[in-house]
């Protein structure tokens, strides 16, 4: 899944590639899913696109804005698979779920994994609730640590479930998911199922440091290893924990890393270093 890292990445790329481009043609490819969801048909994504020109891209948390024209946007938001850009005469994927044409011959392609919402909206949209109701991204001005014990404290399963669920509740934290909090947990040598309540003062302090620092990292390495930008090419971040690490020595004690399944996925953990 594209978590924040990513999201700044591709759409630093899409601002600088796309920019000044008008669309030509919007159209789905043969491959479907039924957890693609747009927020309309694609004959009127097709419709309203054609003529319209790329204003701009940037990305706020996990998801992506591609502004068109003065008045909408393309929202890529929950998004996992790969967005790709095909230069004029460049080979296409054989396959696809999504794909833009562009007047000058180049074109965009989305091949979706598990699930994505690809919405073409209003960008007055952005301020109503059913899309500015997330939370504070890492790194952003106002996601201080007066913020993020705030935020810590407003979490309403704080006593049920352990602090992955918070971390991954986009409305608190916006920008991380369970590919990135593993690393910040191991981090901050916190296990992903402590209660809020049971976090002392300093391990709420690591817990915050080891946040900023892990998505500043991967935001300067271009997003994990098994995530791809706009010219699928891989990330550079290697992550610490993960099923790449599992059954390998923990890189601080030498512990044998371990896989638990925890709140609907696997958590990669040193059971000696995270307590």
């Amino acid at each position: 899944m594209i978590e924040m890292p990513e999201a700044m990445t591709i759409a630093r790329q899409m601002d600088e590639t796309l920019t000044g481009k008008t669309f030509q043609h919007f159209g789905r490819g043969e491959l479907t899913h039924k957890f693609l969801w747009l927020n309309k048909p694609a004959e009127e994504y097709d419709a309203f696109l054609a003529g319209k020109q790329v204003t701009s891209a940037r990305s706020y948390g996990r998801s992506i804005y591609l502004y068109v024209g003065e008045t909408h946007l393309l929202c890529f938001a929950e998004l996992g698979g790969r967005i790709l850009y095909h230069p004029h005469g460049g080979q296409l994927p054989v396959k696809y779920h999504l794909r833009w044409d562009f007047t000058d011959g180049t074109t965009m392609t989305f091949n979706m994994q598990m699930w994505g919402f690809v919405g073409l909206l209003e960008r007055s949209e952005l301020s109503t609730p059913r899309y500015a109701d997330v939370g504070v991204p890492p790194l952003s001005d106002g996601f201080s640590i007066e913020c993020f014990d705030q935020l810590l404290e407003a979490y309403p399963e704080k006593t049920q479930k352990g602090i992955k669920g918070f971390l991954v509740t986009s409305k608190y934290v916006f920008g991380i998911g369970n590919g990135y909090l593993q690393d910040i947990l191991f981090r901050a040598k916190i296990h992903p199922k402590r209660k809020i309540p049971t976090l002392s003062v300093s391990e709420r302090s690591s817990l915050y440091t080891a946040i900023q620092d892990t998505m500043a990292d991967a935001i300067r390495l271009s997003g994990r290893e098994d995530e791809h930008d706009l010219f699928d090419r891989p990330g550079g971040y290697m992550r610490l924990m993960s099923t790449q690490t599992v059954g390998k020595p923990c890189p601080v004690c030498g512990t044998t890393i371990e896989k638990i399944s925890y709140l609907g996925g696997a958590c990669y953990l040193c059971p000696n270093c995270q307590v």
